[in-house]
């Protein structure tokens, strides 16, 4: 492949980067060149000097090095097309299929960019984690594969930031309770500053696991405001596979404020909900919902949480 031709293949993968970011070609070229230079560059009619990508890098809130590896080496085109199947198995919380996937193909690619080994590292991790139920270890995995690239209280990438609250994901699964919700808590102020997102189901995430820490430490106003606002984000954005983890946490929450006619409504919808949008493997609800159940337990209540 000629150098050339990879100028060919980012100008349609700045596009997409563009409109993740709900940006118009106005708005990007704005202080870097005209408008219908940035037209030129995604139709791969023009090769932007390096100056220009960096400027366009950093208006997309990526790193400049992010956007190169896909100039730099045509095997990051083949990375790329593995990370969209990695995505789209996580949005279905299928982490055997993660683990399988990378298995198959990361033998096949030539990663040289320290931002996909990260990003491979951090899926292949996490399916490791949930499959085996060893949190330590995913506690472990999660602090070495930050230190990777991230400079210390500067504002993270989304994988940075996705790295960050599995961390806190896992201190909680591994019954550290305070622990866990000091570190979400902490790393909540990044968000406002993440300009682009692999995927908008990063955010419910995250917020599936704070609120899940605020129940646990008992912050039910927290939980209260936490679950509206990502219930919220969830239908803006149609990111509708973590709608039912959020709707079962407003459950957990009437539950806890003793409201129980309220909390038989909010169960009700979570699991209607499952059951019109679940794939056939996708074991990861029940198991959400029972190991959340089990903890309710020791909260008297009239209703009989095992119907």
């Amino acid at each position: 492949m000629k150098l050339t031709d990879y100028y060919i293949e980012i100008g349609p993968y700045i596009k997409e980067l563009r409109e993740k970011n709900n940006m118009t070609k106005k708005q990007l070229a704005d202080g870097i060149c005209s408008p219908s230079y940035i037209t030129l560059i995604e139709n791969g009619s023009r090769c932007p000097t390096s100056v220009i990508l960096r400027q366009i890098a950093t208006k997309l809130g990526i790193t400049p090095e992010y956007l190169f590896r896909a100039i730099e080496s045509p095997a990051s085109l083949h990375v790329k097309e593995l990370l969209d199947q990695i995505f789209l198995y996580i949005e279905r919380h299928d982490f055997k299929s993660v683990y399988n996937l990378i298995n198959e193909k990361e033998k096949e690619l030539s990663i040289t960019s320290i931002h996909d080994t990260q990003i491979i590292r951090t899926f292949k991790s996490l399916s490791v984690t949930m499959l085996s139920q060893d949190y330590q270890r995913g506690i472990d995995a999660m602090k070495n594969i930050l230190e990777l690239t991230y400079n210390k209280e500067s504002n993270p990438t989304d994988i940075e930031f996705i790295i960050m609250f599995n961390y806190g994901f896992f201190l909680l699964l591994n019954n550290q309770k305070k622990e866990a919700y000091n570190h979400l808590i902490s790393i909540k102020k990044y968000m406002d500053n993440i300009k682009f997102l692999h995927t908008r189901v990063i955010f419910p995430a995250f917020y599936m696991f704070l609120i899940s820490a605020c129940l646990d430490m008992s912050k039910l106003d927290e939980s209260s405001k936490y679950i509206n606002y990502a219930i919220d984000y969830c239908k803006k954005n149609n990111t509708y596979n973590f709608l039912r983890e959020l709707y079962f946490l407003k459950s957990e929450l009437y539950y806890r404020l003793k409201k129980e006619k309220d909390f038989k409504v909010w169960y009700s919808k979570a699991l209607t909900l499952h059951d019109l949008i679940k794939n056939s493997d996708d074991e990861y609800l029940d198991t959400f919902i029972k190991s959340r159940l089990e903890k309710l337990k020791q909260i008297p209540l009239t209703s009989d949480l095992s119907k």
